[in-house]
């Protein structure tokens, strides 16, 4: 099903439910209907949430040395080196005593500065 017909669905289920004779249905009817919205309610919210969770990293991201870092955020050396020791850096990397950054960490981590900032 593509997304347009899945939105065309939706849009006649919702258009139905909102023709419903609630008054005059019977209760068991409207128990059975109220489940069955209860459980799509939780479905839709699950949906929402995972939807606009980051997607997990699959391909592997080029990594940057200090000095590229550095020019990129306009931090000294001696800074990065400070703030990943102390572990304020998720996106830096140590590989043996060498210390790179991860390229989609640090332009996540500089949008979310931009915006808050």
């Amino acid at each position: 099903m593509t997304e347009q017909q899945a939105g065309s669905q939706i849009a006649a289920l919702a258009s139905e439910l909102g023709a419903l004779d609630i008054e005059h249905a019977p209760l068991p009817a409207l128990a059975a209907l109220l489940a069955v919205c209860a459980s799509a309610e939780n479905r839709i919210a699950v949906r929402m949430a995972t939807a606009s969770a980051e997607p997990p990293e699959t391909a592997a991201t080029r990594m940057l040395t200090v000095t590229e870092t550095a020019a990129r955020t306009g931090m000294s050396r001696g800074w990065l080196y400070r703030e990943a020791r102390a572990g304020h850096l998720p996106f830096a990397r140590r590989i043996g005593r060498r210390l790179v950054f991860d390229e989609a960490g640090l332009n996540r981590w500089l949008t979310r500065r931009r915006v808050v900032g």
